[in-house]
């Protein structure tokens, strides 16, 4: 791909960049930054290697909190990998070099990583301990309610919801008490805590759809678990921008971009490999945009469609539960077979959502309706109604689902 290769380009630039300079020694505190870059993408052990530089340079300079967010940082790289042992004695090391009373948040952060390690060992008493020191409220709760004791669970969060001040805190708290009560069937006092989160946060809808539930609203439970799926699915959109930009724009390549300035000023030669970085880059965003535009303008005989391993797997009446990608890698399929479908369906539906979309293909590709129930994680009742109230949002009159699938299938 297009992109991929102009990143590599730009890499090997920096690296030639580098190597014509003089050759600097890397500070620690460029060590760790380059350790959580690594760490970022899921590099895991380049980042090991580089957090190990980062705590033998920080050892010479007798650096004890680079020491402890070094160690701290290893730690979770060998918790996220369930390496549990390593990960402890990591955490352990990072909580030996803290003297200072002005790394308290450190501290804190220390103690909440340590309390995790035991959850994920299944040490109970011992997370439990560390979360406290950590004033992890939340999570304190989550074990008492895991071994029964819900009305302390209650009390607990109650207690520090009290004391909480910052909204996004508070908002946090209030999740979480509300689920607890959802279990202990206290509907009223859930819907109460809710009150105080924003709309925008998709945990909400998620625990509203629960108490609908536990009252036996069905409708109203879908309408808010697809409210949920909607806003999960804006921020999974939001999270793919922000990762594009910050592949090109994060601290460490600036410091690239520094040293290549510094290194200008005693080598004439380097303003050449300047400009072929700067065209580098900016060929390589234009060329990532060009890609992304025209990735589906390639056309696909709906024939081969029809017959493509991603369709038939659609269309596989095995329980199965298509992630993301599947649908990414369908939808895109689907484009290139119909190219001017959504167009035209966005047109008479401006305003059709993620979960409405998916399912016009399904229909579009003649998927059965049980199938189709599975694939959209809803009951069949549910998808027949889906199909009435999506006849009636395109063509202002109601319908049965059947007259929805033979409008959508001769659009």
């Amino acid at each position: 791909m297009i992109y991929k290769i102009e990143i590599l380009f730009l890499i090997c630039l920096l690296t030639a960049c580098s190597s014509v300079g003089e050759k600097e020694v890397a500070t620690t505190g460029e060590l760790l930054r380059q350790a959580a870059f690594y760490g970022e993408r899921l590099q895991f052990q380049p980042a090991l290697e580089t957090y190990r530089l980062a705590i033998r340079q920080a050892g010479k300079e007798k650096d004890s909190v680079a020491l402890s967010i070094a160690y701290l940082e290893t730690g979770k790289i060998y918790r996220k990998q369930s390496l549990k042992r390593k990960a402890l004695e990591n955490g352990q090391k990072a909580l030996s070099y803290i003297k200072s009373p002005a790394a308290d948040s450190l501290r804190l952060e220390l103690y909440r990583e340590i309390g995790d390690v035991y959850t994920l060992s299944g040490q109970a008493d011992s997370a439990f301990h560390y979360y406290e020191m950590a004033g992890c409220r939340i999570k304190q709760a989550t074990i008492l309610r895991q071994n029964g004791r819900g009305r302390e669970a209650e009390t607990l969060l109650k207690a520090e919801l009290e004391q909480v001040i910052a909204p996004k805190e508070r908002a946090e708290v209030c999740l979480a008490l509300a689920d607890l009560q959802i279990s202990l069937g206290k509907l009223e006092e859930a819907e109460k805590n809710l009150s105080q989160v924003p709309p925008s946060h998709p945990h909400l809808y998620a625990a509203l759809s629960r108490i609908a539930q536990s009252r036996g609203d069905s409708l109203q439970a879908d309408f808010y678990h697809k409210s949920y799926l909607h806003h999960l699915s804006e921020l999974r959109q939001e999270k793919e921008q922000n990762q594009i930009t910050r592949l090109l724009w994060t601290s460490e390549h600036k410091e690239w971009e520094r040293r290549l300035s510094d290194s200008q000023k005693t080598h004439e030669g380097q303003i050449y490999v300047w400009i072929a970085l700067l065209i580098s880059c900016s060929t390589g965003i234009w060329g990532y945009s060009r890609y992304r535009q025209k990735k589906a303008v390639v056309s696909l005989s709906e024939a081969d469609f029809r017959s493509s391993e991603i369709c038939l797997r659609f269309h596989s009446k095995e329980e199965w539960k298509p992630a993301s990608k599947d649908w990414e890698e369908l939808l895109q399929a689907f484009n290139r077979a119909y190219p001017e479908f959504r167009e035209r369906l966005k047109k008479e539906v401006p305003k059709l959502s993620e979960q409405e979309w998916r399912m016009c293909c399904l229909v579009k590709m003649e998927v059965p309706p049980s199938t189709a129930a599975m694939l959209l994680c809803c009951t069949n009742q549910a998808i027949s109604m889906r199909r009435v109230r999506l006849y009636r949002k395109i063509t202002g009159e109601k319908g049965t689902p059947e007259l929805c699938d033979s409008f959508i299938r001769d659009f």
